[in-house]
């Protein structure tokens, strides 16, 4: 019997690090930009896009605890443990 495997948690790990890549590009491209009106939208995008990045850091943390505890679970079950 081969094991499935998900391949969710990989992209589960690069959605945080684009967020905060997005997010410092607007920081950045708000600390260039000339114009007083872009440069506070920018900042407000690249702060709202860095706080998304602490919540999704968090949730992808959850989620693989979790999926870890169903593992043990199922390990201690069979008499592993």
């Amino acid at each position: 019997m081969t094991a499935r495997r998900r391949t969710v948690g990989g992209m589960l790990i690069v959605v945080p690090s684009l967020l905060s890549g997005a997010g410092l590009g607007f920081i950045l491209a708000a600390v260039l930009a000339n114009n007083q009106v872009v440069q506070d939208i920018f900042v407000i995008l690249g702060a709202i896009m860095l706080w998304f990045d602490f919540f999704v850091t968090m949730a992808v943390i959850r989620y693989s605890l979790r999926s870890l505890d169903r593992r043990m679970d199922a390990l201690e079950s069979r008499g592993g443990g």
